[in-house]
């Protein structure tokens, strides 16, 4: 997975990131804020759950075009289910990428 920031501060940062075939994001939350996902090429799937709850996951399959929001204490991975690169932007704090990134299974 390859991640590059493209603009932002401290308080709130865009970057892309290139998933490649056959591989994920690994399973993680966030304690604050939330995170824009927007799906620029490829297709995939999202598993999402609330941290510390006991209700099931939700998957949806993502594809080119879509967007959507991962709320804090919401546990997620990323799966690149396609046959090509997945390539998304994603903007959220830049602790979600330091101090505020807290892994999941």
């Amino acid at each position: 997975i390859r991640i590059a920031k493209l603009t932002g501060d401290e308080s709130f940062s865009t970057f892309i990131t290139i998933v490649d075939v056959g591989k994920h994001v690994n399973p993680h939350y966030h304690k604050h804020g939330i995170e824009h996902y927007h799906i620029i090429e490829g297709t995939g799937k999202i598993t999402l759950k609330q941290a510390n709850l006991e209700e099931p996951e939700s998957i949806q399959c993502v594809k080119a075009g879509q967007s959507f929001v991962v709320n804090e204490n919401t546990i997620h991975k990323l799966t690149n289910t396609g046959n090509t690169r997945l390539v998304l932007m994603f903007s959220c704090p830049i602790t979600h990428l330091e101090t505020d990134r807290f892994i999941a299974k």
